[in-house]
């Protein structure tokens, strides 16, 4: 006799055709799962990867930044003063141009909303590290100062009296009659992060954390038609405290004189 099956027995072929609609429903969840979790990862890899290319960039950055920032310097550079080129002052040592505040070598004055006061002070020695003499003044018999470079010499100015200076008078000279001149303090338009300095951070207060370049353009035409062309460059440096500082002397980079046609 065939066995009949009992009412609320347990069905083999039910509990195997529950499994398999349980496995088609669960499929989808885990597929859906897996694809979520795949999506994560390629978003964290992808993040990963633009840190590390931010880094990278920084990197080259800050160790390319005052390259670029010259490079930029060879197209265009931003004024900041023009600056009365007559009568300045000589020394024997540097030349002055304006007049300087008792007390004080230098300027003051960088930054927003401050008036830029003080002596421009430009020596006649090369960029380091040799800082080697690029030009050379003297006075002649008729107590003008000449100026020689690379084997030329322009005359630059008369004995006009003198000049203040944070100390005492240094003697003055001015253009002669017939002369144009021109002066302007320019800056770079790109600065670059300053290189950690121990001695920055324990001998002089704040550290300089940016830096830029400056630099004066000298023009000046005699009326013979003989010209005399210079630039100057420093490097000027930038601390949260109290902005833009006094920089020192600036060195000479470029001199050019073309003789009367």
């Amino acid at each position: 006799m065939l066995p009949f099956p009992v009412p609320g027995a347990h069905d083999p072929r039910k509990r195997d055709s529950l499994s398999a609609t349980q496995i088609l429903r669960i499929r989808p969840a885990v597929a859906g799962e897996s694809r979520l979790m795949g999506g994560l990862r390629l978003i964290a890899i992808g993040g990963g990867l633009g840190v590390l290319a931010l880094v990278a960039l920084w990197v080259l950055w800050f160790f390319t930044a005052q390259w670029c920032s010259l490079l930029a310097d060879q197209v265009y550079t931003a004024p900041m003063q023009v600056v009365r080129p007559s009568p300045f002052g000589w020394n024997g040592s540097y030349l002055q141009f304006g007049d300087a505040i008792p007390g004080m070598a230098g300027l003051q004055g960088f930054n927003s909303g401050e008036r830029l006061t003080g002596a421009h002070l430009l020596e006649l020695s090369g960029p380091g590290p040799d800082y080697r003499q690029v030009a050379s003044v003297e006075i002649n018999a008729d107590g003008r100062l000449v100026l020689v470079a690379g084997g030329r010499s322009f005359v630059l100015a008369l004995r006009a009296g003198t000049v203040p200076t944070d100390d005492k008078p240094m003697p003055a000279f001015a253009a002669e009659a017939g002369d144009t001149a021109a002066l302007s303090l320019e800056r770079s338009l790109l600065g670059w992060p300053a290189r950690f300095s121990l001695a920055g951070t324990y001998l002089s207060g704040a550290p300089t954390t940016w830096s830029r370049h400056l630099y004066y353009r000298l023009s000046w035409q005699k009326a013979s038609g003989a010209r005399l062309a210079m630039v100057w460059r420093c490097e000027q440096g930038y601390e949260p405290t109290n902005g833009w500082h006094n920089f020192g002397f600036a060195e000479l980079i470029q001199v050019e004189i073309r003789p009367a046609p």
